[in-house]
Protein backbone atom coordinates (compact mmCIF):
# COMPACT_ATOMS: atom_id res chain seq x y z
CA UNK A 1 0.00 0.00 0.00
CA UNK A 2 1.36 3.17 -0.89
CA UNK A 3 0.68 6.12 1.29
CA UNK A 4 0.31 9.17 0.00
CA UNK A 5 -0.29 13.18 1.70
CA UNK A 6 -3.76 13.57 2.83
CA UNK A 7 -5.51 16.99 4.12
CA UNK A 8 -7.41 16.51 7.64
CA UNK A 9 -10.44 19.21 6.14
CA UNK A 10 -9.99 18.39 2.25
CA UNK A 11 -12.22 20.31 -0.03
CA UNK A 12 -13.00 23.05 2.45
CA UNK A 13 -11.91 26.49 1.71
CA UNK A 14 -8.77 27.92 2.80
CA UNK A 15 -7.78 31.53 3.92
CA UNK A 16 -4.13 32.69 4.97
CA UNK A 17 -3.50 35.99 6.99
CA UNK A 18 -0.31 37.12 7.09
CA UNK A 19 1.39 38.66 10.37
CA UNK A 20 4.85 40.33 10.49
CA UNK A 21 6.72 39.39 13.56
CA UNK A 22 8.29 42.74 13.85
CA UNK A 23 8.88 42.30 17.90
CA UNK A 24 11.05 39.33 17.19
CA UNK A 25 14.42 40.34 18.57
CA UNK A 26 17.54 39.91 16.52
CA UNK A 27 18.84 36.35 17.98
CA UNK A 28 15.57 34.56 17.10
CA UNK A 29 15.23 36.08 13.71
CA UNK A 30 18.71 35.36 13.33
CA UNK A 31 18.04 32.01 13.99
CA UNK A 32 15.05 31.30 11.79
CA UNK A 33 16.79 33.29 8.52
CA UNK A 34 19.74 30.68 8.84
CA UNK A 35 16.71 27.70 9.26
CA UNK A 36 14.99 29.33 6.54
CA UNK A 37 17.73 29.26 3.80
CA UNK A 38 18.73 26.17 4.53
CA UNK A 39 15.17 24.88 4.10
CA UNK A 40 14.85 26.56 0.73
CA UNK A 41 18.18 24.71 -0.37
CA UNK A 42 16.78 21.59 0.66
CA UNK A 43 13.80 22.18 -1.12
CA UNK A 44 15.94 22.81 -4.09
CA UNK A 45 17.58 19.87 -4.01
CA UNK A 46 14.85 18.20 -3.96
CA UNK A 47 12.54 19.49 -6.93
CA UNK A 48 15.74 18.84 -8.27
CA UNK A 49 15.96 15.15 -7.56
CA UNK A 50 12.31 14.50 -8.56
CA UNK A 51 12.09 16.55 -11.80
CA UNK A 52 15.31 14.60 -12.47
CA UNK A 53 13.23 11.15 -11.92
CA UNK A 54 10.00 12.19 -13.26
CA UNK A 55 8.14 11.97 -9.93
CA UNK A 56 4.87 14.04 -9.86
CA UNK A 57 2.83 11.87 -7.64
CA UNK A 58 2.03 12.58 -4.56
CA UNK A 59 3.28 9.69 -2.76
CA UNK A 60 5.71 9.93 0.12
CA UNK A 61 9.10 9.99 -0.24
CA UNK A 62 10.86 6.85 0.41
CA UNK A 63 13.35 6.52 3.31
CA UNK A 64 16.32 6.24 1.18
CA UNK A 65 16.09 9.67 -0.02
CA UNK A 66 14.50 11.46 3.02
CA UNK A 67 17.58 10.07 4.41
CA UNK A 68 19.98 11.79 1.79
CA UNK A 69 18.33 14.96 2.65
CA UNK A 70 18.97 14.73 6.45
CA UNK A 71 22.81 13.88 5.81
CA UNK A 72 22.87 17.00 3.59
CA UNK A 73 21.35 19.53 4.94
CA UNK A 74 21.49 18.24 8.92
CA UNK A 75 17.77 17.54 9.07
CA UNK A 76 15.49 15.38 11.42
CA UNK A 77 13.94 12.31 9.23
CA UNK A 78 10.47 14.32 10.34
CA UNK A 79 11.52 17.84 8.35
CA UNK A 80 12.82 15.77 5.54
CA UNK A 81 9.40 14.29 5.16
CA UNK A 82 7.80 18.14 5.48
CA UNK A 83 10.66 19.53 2.68
CA UNK A 84 9.71 16.48 0.39
CA UNK A 85 5.87 17.34 0.50
CA UNK A 86 6.41 20.84 -0.18
CA UNK A 87 8.60 19.99 -3.22
CA UNK A 88 6.54 17.54 -4.22
CA UNK A 89 3.92 19.75 -4.50
CA UNK A 90 5.92 22.55 -6.39
CA UNK A 91 6.70 19.78 -9.26
CA UNK A 92 3.21 18.41 -9.14
CA UNK A 93 2.40 22.22 -10.51
CA UNK A 94 3.53 21.45 -13.80
CA UNK A 95 1.53 18.78 -14.28
CA UNK A 96 -1.36 20.68 -15.82
CA UNK A 97 1.17 22.12 -18.29
CA UNK A 98 1.77 20.83 -21.63
CA UNK A 99 4.80 19.07 -21.83
CA UNK A 100 6.65 21.29 -23.71
CA UNK A 101 6.00 24.35 -21.47
CA UNK A 102 7.10 21.88 -18.77
CA UNK A 103 9.79 23.58 -16.63
CA UNK A 104 11.54 22.70 -13.88
CA UNK A 105 10.01 24.66 -10.91
CA UNK A 106 12.73 26.48 -8.40
CA UNK A 107 11.23 27.18 -4.48
CA UNK A 108 12.29 30.93 -5.12
CA UNK A 109 10.94 32.49 -1.85
CA UNK A 110 12.10 31.73 1.71
CA UNK A 111 9.42 29.89 2.70
CA UNK A 112 8.31 26.15 5.04
CA UNK A 113 5.06 25.07 5.54
CA UNK A 114 4.96 23.57 8.47
CA UNK A 115 2.01 21.68 10.55
CA UNK A 116 1.22 20.69 14.00
CA UNK A 117 4.66 18.27 14.14
CA UNK A 118 6.69 21.04 14.14
CA UNK A 119 4.56 23.85 15.80
CA UNK A 120 1.63 24.22 18.08
CA UNK A 121 -0.66 27.81 18.01
CA UNK A 122 -1.59 28.70 22.23
CA UNK A 123 -2.75 31.43 24.18
CA UNK A 124 0.53 33.96 25.15
CA UNK A 125 0.51 34.73 28.88
CA UNK A 126 1.66 38.29 28.66
CA UNK A 127 1.77 41.31 26.79
CA UNK A 128 1.10 39.24 23.59
CA UNK A 129 -2.01 37.61 22.13
CA UNK A 130 -0.92 34.27 20.88
CA UNK A 131 2.57 32.05 20.53
CA UNK A 132 3.81 29.56 18.51
CA UNK A 133 5.99 26.83 20.08
CA UNK A 134 8.53 25.37 17.31
CA UNK A 135 10.10 22.06 17.95
CA UNK A 136 11.14 18.19 15.88
CA UNK A 137 13.48 19.69 13.62
CA UNK A 138 12.47 23.60 13.20
CA UNK A 139 14.83 25.72 15.89
CA UNK A 140 13.24 25.44 19.33
CA UNK A 141 11.63 28.76 20.52
CA UNK A 142 8.62 30.62 21.34
CA UNK A 143 7.60 32.95 18.93
CA UNK A 144 4.84 35.83 20.35
CA UNK A 145 2.39 37.70 18.53
CA UNK A 146 -0.30 39.95 18.38
CA UNK A 147 -4.00 39.60 16.29
CA UNK A 148 -4.17 41.39 13.20
CA UNK A 149 -7.21 43.53 12.07
CA UNK A 150 -7.25 41.33 9.06
CA UNK A 151 -6.64 37.89 11.19
CA UNK A 152 -9.78 39.04 13.39
CA UNK A 153 -11.83 38.97 10.26
CA UNK A 154 -11.82 35.49 10.18
CA UNK A 155 -12.20 34.43 13.82
CA UNK A 156 -15.21 36.85 14.45
CA UNK A 157 -16.88 35.92 10.76
CA UNK A 158 -20.41 34.57 11.56
CA UNK A 159 -19.15 33.51 15.28
CA UNK A 160 -21.64 31.45 17.31
CA UNK A 161 -23.81 30.51 14.27
CA UNK A 162 -21.64 27.25 13.38
CA UNK A 163 -20.04 28.38 10.15
CA UNK A 164 -17.38 30.37 11.89
CA UNK A 165 -13.25 29.75 10.49
CA UNK A 166 -11.20 27.51 12.06
CA UNK A 167 -7.42 28.04 12.41
CA UNK A 168 -5.70 25.35 11.33
CA UNK A 169 -2.83 23.43 12.91
CA UNK A 170 -0.52 24.56 10.27
CA UNK A 171 1.15 27.51 9.30
CA UNK A 172 3.40 29.16 6.78
CA UNK A 173 6.64 30.93 8.21
CA UNK A 174 9.20 32.98 6.07
CA UNK A 175 10.95 36.03 5.37
CA UNK A 176 10.74 38.82 2.51
CA UNK A 177 12.03 42.25 2.30
CA UNK A 178 9.42 43.61 5.36
CA UNK A 179 11.13 41.05 7.32
CA UNK A 180 10.27 37.67 9.07
CA UNK A 181 6.17 36.76 8.98
CA UNK A 182 4.34 33.79 9.40
CA UNK A 183 0.84 33.14 7.62
CA UNK A 184 -2.33 31.54 9.71
CA UNK A 185 -4.38 29.32 7.43
CA UNK A 186 -8.19 29.53 8.27
CA UNK A 187 -10.38 26.79 6.79
CA UNK A 188 -14.40 26.90 6.61
CA UNK A 189 -16.22 24.16 4.87
CA UNK A 190 -17.82 25.24 1.63
CA UNK A 191 -21.58 26.36 1.30
CA UNK A 192 -23.40 23.90 -0.70
CA UNK A 193 -24.44 25.29 -4.38
CA UNK A 194 -27.19 27.61 -5.20
CA UNK A 195 -29.44 25.08 -6.96
CA UNK A 196 -32.05 28.10 -8.72
CA UNK A 197 -31.05 31.85 -9.89
CA UNK A 198 -29.95 33.35 -12.93
CA UNK A 199 -26.81 33.46 -15.23
CA UNK A 200 -24.83 36.45 -14.82
CA UNK A 201 -22.04 37.24 -17.87
CA UNK A 202 -19.22 39.55 -16.81
CA UNK A 203 -16.99 41.41 -19.48
CA UNK A 204 -13.40 42.15 -18.04
CA UNK A 205 -11.66 44.95 -19.36
CA UNK A 206 -9.25 48.04 -18.71
CA UNK A 207 -11.88 51.11 -19.55
CA UNK A 208 -14.69 49.14 -16.95
CA UNK A 209 -13.18 46.65 -14.76
CA UNK A 210 -16.61 44.65 -14.69
CA UNK A 211 -18.94 44.59 -17.20
CA UNK A 212 -22.54 42.69 -16.39
CA UNK A 213 -25.45 41.38 -18.63
CA UNK A 214 -27.59 42.85 -16.11
CA UNK A 215 -26.28 46.17 -16.28
CA UNK A 216 -23.73 46.54 -13.64
CA UNK A 217 -20.66 48.44 -13.91
CA UNK A 218 -18.17 47.81 -12.04
CA UNK A 219 -14.97 50.06 -12.01
CA UNK A 220 -15.45 52.54 -14.43
CA UNK A 221 -13.48 55.07 -12.68
CA UNK A 222 -10.88 53.34 -12.34
CA UNK A 223 -9.08 54.10 -15.70
CA UNK A 224 -9.56 57.86 -14.91
CA UNK A 225 -7.79 57.46 -11.60
CA UNK A 226 -4.62 55.40 -13.02
CA UNK A 227 -4.36 58.17 -15.60
CA UNK A 228 -4.68 60.77 -13.30
CA UNK A 229 -2.02 58.93 -11.07
CA UNK A 230 0.50 59.86 -13.68
CA UNK A 231 4.11 58.81 -12.71
CA UNK A 232 5.87 55.81 -11.11
CA UNK A 233 4.36 55.61 -7.76
CA UNK A 234 5.68 53.04 -5.39
CA UNK A 235 2.32 53.30 -3.76
CA UNK A 236 0.25 53.58 -6.35
CA UNK A 237 -0.42 50.03 -7.30
CA UNK A 238 -1.40 49.21 -3.54
CA UNK A 239 -3.58 52.14 -4.28
CA UNK A 240 -5.92 50.90 -7.44
CA UNK A 241 -5.98 47.28 -5.81
CA UNK A 242 -8.00 48.52 -2.81
CA UNK A 243 -9.55 50.65 -5.15
CA UNK A 244 -10.38 47.91 -7.21
CA UNK A 245 -11.36 45.40 -3.99
CA UNK A 246 -13.98 48.55 -2.82
CA UNK A 247 -15.33 48.32 -6.28
CA UNK A 248 -15.80 44.77 -5.97
CA UNK A 249 -17.65 45.11 -2.83
CA UNK A 250 -20.56 46.49 -4.59
CA UNK A 251 -21.07 43.78 -7.06
CA UNK A 252 -24.70 42.73 -6.23
CA UNK A 253 -24.94 38.99 -7.11
CA UNK A 254 -28.42 38.08 -5.12
CA UNK A 255 -30.35 35.56 -6.81
CA UNK A 256 -27.33 34.54 -9.03
CA UNK A 257 -26.26 31.04 -9.53
CA UNK A 258 -23.66 30.56 -12.18
CA UNK A 259 -21.09 33.49 -13.35
CA UNK A 260 -19.85 33.35 -16.77
CA UNK A 261 -16.55 35.19 -16.71
CA UNK A 262 -14.41 36.11 -19.80
CA UNK A 263 -11.15 34.17 -19.55
CA UNK A 264 -8.12 36.82 -20.16
CA UNK A 265 -5.19 33.78 -19.59
CA UNK A 266 -2.21 34.53 -21.14
CA UNK A 267 -4.09 37.45 -22.86
CA UNK A 268 -0.67 39.53 -22.14
CA UNK A 269 1.36 36.83 -23.86
CA UNK A 270 3.72 38.02 -27.21
CA UNK A 271 2.37 41.35 -26.98
CA UNK A 272 5.79 42.70 -26.50
CA UNK A 273 6.70 45.45 -28.41
CA UNK A 274 3.24 46.27 -29.84
CA UNK A 275 2.55 48.72 -27.65
CA UNK A 276 4.18 52.37 -26.46
CA UNK A 277 5.90 52.86 -23.14
CA UNK A 278 3.45 55.31 -21.83
CA UNK A 279 0.08 52.66 -23.03
CA UNK A 280 2.29 49.96 -21.03
CA UNK A 281 2.80 51.81 -18.16
CA UNK A 282 -1.44 51.79 -17.56
CA UNK A 283 -1.74 48.58 -18.38
CA UNK A 284 0.41 47.72 -16.06
CA UNK A 285 -1.80 48.86 -13.44
CA UNK A 286 -4.88 46.63 -14.74
CA UNK A 287 -5.39 44.30 -12.64
CA UNK A 288 -7.57 41.55 -14.05
CA UNK A 289 -6.19 38.32 -12.96
CA UNK A 290 -6.33 39.81 -9.01
CA UNK A 291 -9.73 40.68 -9.85
CA UNK A 292 -10.27 37.04 -10.98
CA UNK A 293 -8.71 35.71 -8.03
CA UNK A 294 -11.42 38.03 -5.33
CA UNK A 295 -14.32 36.65 -7.46
CA UNK A 296 -13.43 33.06 -7.43
CA UNK A 297 -13.52 33.54 -3.40
CA UNK A 298 -16.23 35.63 -3.30
CA UNK A 299 -18.30 32.65 -5.29
CA UNK A 300 -16.75 30.12 -3.01
CA UNK A 301 -18.12 31.44 -0.06
CA UNK A 302 -21.37 32.48 -0.89
CA UNK A 303 -22.24 29.08 -3.21
CA UNK A 304 -21.92 30.76 -6.51
CA UNK A 305 -20.62 28.46 -9.37
CA UNK A 306 -18.21 30.15 -11.70
CA UNK A 307 -17.04 29.50 -15.18
CA UNK A 308 -14.84 30.85 -17.80
CA UNK A 309 -15.81 31.48 -21.00
CA UNK A 310 -13.85 32.00 -24.02
CA UNK A 311 -13.43 36.02 -25.38
CA UNK A 312 -13.17 35.02 -29.12
CA UNK A 313 -15.44 37.36 -30.79
CA UNK A 314 -17.68 38.49 -27.69
CA UNK A 315 -17.00 42.07 -28.57
CA UNK A 316 -17.58 41.85 -32.42
CA UNK A 317 -21.00 39.72 -32.36
CA UNK A 318 -24.17 41.39 -31.46
CA UNK A 319 -26.16 40.06 -28.81
CA UNK A 320 -29.22 40.76 -30.27
CA UNK A 321 -29.41 39.13 -33.81
CA UNK A 322 -26.21 37.11 -33.95
CA UNK A 323 -24.24 39.05 -36.10
CA UNK A 324 -20.43 39.02 -36.07
CA UNK A 325 -18.45 41.82 -37.84
CA UNK A 326 -15.42 43.48 -36.69
CA UNK A 327 -17.17 46.65 -37.72
CA UNK A 328 -20.07 46.60 -35.49
CA UNK A 329 -17.78 47.95 -32.57
CA UNK A 330 -15.41 50.90 -32.30
CA UNK A 331 -14.14 52.05 -28.61
CA UNK A 332 -16.96 51.89 -25.90
CA UNK A 333 -19.51 52.00 -28.69
CA UNK A 334 -21.33 49.25 -30.17
CA UNK A 335 -23.25 49.86 -33.15
CA UNK A 336 -24.44 46.57 -35.44
CA UNK A 337 -24.58 46.96 -39.41
CA UNK A 338 -27.35 44.59 -39.51
CA UNK A 339 -30.42 45.45 -36.83
CA UNK A 340 -28.61 48.69 -35.33
CA UNK A 341 -28.66 47.98 -32.44
CA UNK A 342 -26.92 50.27 -30.18
CA UNK A 343 -24.99 50.16 -26.63
CA UNK A 344 -21.99 49.67 -24.81
CA UNK A 345 -19.96 47.64 -26.14
CA UNK A 346 -18.32 45.83 -22.88
CA UNK A 347 -22.45 45.58 -22.00
CA UNK A 348 -23.24 43.72 -25.09
CA UNK A 349 -19.67 41.50 -24.93
CA UNK A 350 -21.04 40.26 -21.22
CA UNK A 351 -24.64 39.62 -23.25
CA UNK A 352 -22.66 37.37 -24.90
CA UNK A 353 -20.86 35.50 -22.36
CA UNK A 354 -23.59 35.27 -20.02
CA UNK A 355 -25.16 33.39 -23.34
CA UNK A 356 -22.38 31.02 -23.48
CA UNK A 357 -22.87 30.73 -19.30
CA UNK A 358 -26.74 29.62 -20.48
CA UNK A 359 -25.75 27.26 -23.50
CA UNK A 360 -22.92 25.53 -21.20
CA UNK A 361 -20.36 26.07 -23.75
CA UNK A 362 -17.24 27.36 -24.02
CA UNK A 363 -16.93 29.67 -26.90
CA UNK A 364 -19.24 30.93 -29.58
CA UNK A 365 -17.56 28.59 -31.97
CA UNK A 366 -20.08 26.18 -30.46
CA UNK A 367 -22.89 28.14 -30.65
CA UNK A 368 -22.14 28.45 -34.72
CA UNK A 369 -21.31 25.12 -35.24
CA UNK A 370 -24.59 24.19 -32.93
CA UNK A 371 -26.98 26.03 -35.28
CA UNK A 372 -28.44 28.16 -32.16
CA UNK A 373 -27.52 31.58 -33.66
Amino acid sequence: MIKKHKRVHKGWMRRASRIYLNDLNNSKASILKDFLNQYQQAANYTIARLWSEKDMSSDLLPKEVTDVIGERFDTTARLSQCIGKQAKEIVASQREKSKRKQRMPRLKSHTANLDSRFVEIQEFNGHFDMCIKTGSGVPKMVIPFNWTKHANKFRKAEKGKGKEWLLSNSIRLGYDEKGIFIDLIFEKEKPKLRQSGKVLGMDRGYRCMLACSDGQMIGTELKQQIEKGGKRRKSYHHFIETEMNRNLKTLNTENIKLIALENLKNVKANKCGKFSRKVNRLLSFWQYAKAGEWLEQFCEQNGICIEYKSPWKTSQRCSVCGNIDRRNRKGDKFLCLECSAQMNADYNASRNIELLGLAGVYSLRSLTSGGLE
